[in-house]
């Protein structure tokens, strides 16, 4: 994810009205679902709705978990693309038979309305009723890339989960931001506060070479974890990593419940 960068941007923000807007244009870049044509290794998923508390249907997509297989993972997108893109990259999660619900955001991908922190974080409350309600059995796990990391982690804050990973996943917003342009943010996104908060181990993985969020911000939060948090440090990889190489590893962790593995 990307925040405004160039002085000259951010000095020509400071002299208009409506600055919050031109800053969330920056943080939320949806794209048609219709633009983004993807390709399922198996089965294609089933499409689903989730209902908010503030009333809107917002459709993403579920594979249900195999005969014998009592777990759902919520899957949570980053700030680009939408939900087609996000069932694409979290297909691999589905190895062994586990539930993959790829949860999706007001705004993106055909969905009514605008993306900000409160609907976003609305949104994710949502997804975790919704994946409670097609698995009322299954134990359930959350896994947020970049700014789906924020919402995984303040939901695994507010909710007993049986487990939380992260990849690429920021410290806070603003720490994205230049100095000038944080006080514009009206989102803020405070994921060093809410992994202090969450209970279960959780899983942080991140690309050394990651040039969107630098690797520095997963050793913090792994410090505010308060030695909950195992950091899994990908040699050489970006901020965008195929779960193809991970989808194993994150379950063996997530079913061992130790940090540590």
């Amino acid at each position: 994810m990307r925040i405004i960068r160039h002085a000259a941007a951010i000095t020509a923000c400071l002299a208009l009205t409506g600055c919050a807007g031109l800053m969330r244009d920056r943080i939320y870049q949806p794209v048609p679902v219709a633009q983004t044509p993807v390709t399922f290794a198996g089965e294609a998923p089933s499409s689903v709705l989730a209902t908010t508390g503030d009333g809107l249907a917002l459709q993403g997509y579920y594979w249900a978990p195999a005969r014998g297989n009592d777990t759902v993972v919520v899957y949570f997108h980053g700030n680009g693309y939408n939900q087609l893109v996000g069932a694409a990259r979290a297909e691999p999660l589905r190895a062994g038979g586990h539930g993959v619900l790829v949860a999706s955001y007001r705004g993106y991908g055909g969905n009514p309305g605008e993306p900000g922190e409160a609907g976003l974080m609305a949104d994710a409350e949502a997804w975790l009723a919704e994946a409670r309600r097609l698995a009322p059995q299954a134990r359930v796990y959350l896994f947020g890339h970049s700014l789906g990391g924020a919402m995984a982690l303040e939901l695994a804050a507010r909710h007993e989960v049986a487990g939380v990973a992260t990849l690429g996943a920021f410290t806070r917003l603003a720490d994205q931001a230049p100095a000038v342009a944080r006080p514009l943010l009206a989102d803020r996104y405070d994921n060093v506060a809410a992994i202090a908060r969450v209970a279960e181990p959780v899983l942080l993985i991140h690309g050394s070479a990651d040039t969107v969020i630098a690797y520095a911000a997963a050793e913090e939060l792994e410090r505010a974890s308060g030695g909950r948090a195992t950091l899994v440090r990908l040699p050489g990889a970006g901020h965008h990593v195929d779960l193809d190489q991970l989808a194993m590893r994150i379950w063996r962790f997530w079913e061992s419940g130790a940090v540590g593995t």
